[in-house]
């Protein structure tokens, strides 16, 4: 059973040991349960996605803190590099925070200033969290900790971002690349085509400059082949989210039922 006082990030571990990390994202449960099942189902870490899911502060807190209990990393994909939005969701337990349309270093800076105490940082101390297990650590101790365990996460969703993706996986502090495909394909003049070669060629340069800097990259399920991605270095691999689940195994349990009720 995981320890829930351990103070770790166990996505970070496997990282560091080059294993593979499993990951989805939620923009419906809200439940604390559902830590319980996506840990059942395998997969080592979830974002609450309040980008595009309506969650409270206090509903994105309670799914980070049952995560941190099961043993599975809590990110959060918050809308900007706003400060007080990201304290917030650290201070709620996030370990990872996802920062979506980077597009350039000054984007990149501004979200590990965010997330990051000082000096690294100028995020407002906190020290009693989910993230610390409430234990009454010495200050230093808790900046060490949290500057070390949490990971910022930049996503590029633009040309621009895939341009300065080099750039952007340079800026200390900067963990992980990921890629927006169908923001991207958007801006791109191609929606949808996530096949297109263009955007085929943007996860390869991306994840090429993620790698070229030490850091790690997110593969999509809307990407290249993910054993594909795999050999080019990418580490993290990304599911869909709830509702697209949910809705394509209900969608099988209809048809299903409705196949065997035919005359």
């Amino acid at each position: 059973m995981t320890d829930p006082t351990l103070i770790s990030n166990p996505v970070k571990r496997k990282l560091e040991a080059d294993e593979l990390v499993l990951m989805m994202s939620l923009r419906h449960l809200r439940t604390p349960d559902a830590a319980m099942m996506l840990r059942e189902c395998g997969f080592d870490g979830f974002y609450v996605d309040n980008e595009h899911g309506m969650y409270s502060k206090a509903e994105t807190a309670a799914l980070c803190t049952s995560a941190l209990m099961m043993g599975l990393m809590p990110a959060v994909r918050v809308l900007t590099t706003d400060p007080g939005e990201i304290a917030a969701a650290l201070d709620g337990g996030a370990q990872a925070i996802i920062v979506p349309h980077v597009g350039n270093v000054a984007d990149a800076e501004a979200a590990v200033r965010a997330v990051k105490y000082p000096p690294r940082g100028t995020r407002s101390m906190s020290a009693l969290t989910p993230g610390t297990r409430y234990r009454s650590l010495p200050l230093p101790e808790i900046v060490r900790l949290q500057n070390d365990l949490t990971l910022v996460i930049a996503m590029l969703e633009t040309a621009e971002g895939i341009r300065n993706a080099e750039a952007i996986a340079a800026v200390p502090g900067v963990d992980v690349l990921m890629i927006g495909p169908a923001d991207l394909s958007t801006e791109m003049g191609i929606p949808g085509e996530l096949k297109h070669s263009r955007i085929e060629e943007a996860w390869f340069s991306s994840v090429a400059a993620a790698r070229r800097h030490g850091k790690h990259f997110v593969a999509g399920s809307g990407g290249p082949d993910p054993a594909e991605m795999f050999r080019r270095g990418a580490r993290i691999f990304m599911g869909g989210n709830d509702g697209a689940y949910l809705m394509q195994a209900a969608r099988a349990a209809a048809t299903a039922m409705r196949q065997a009720g035919k005359k």
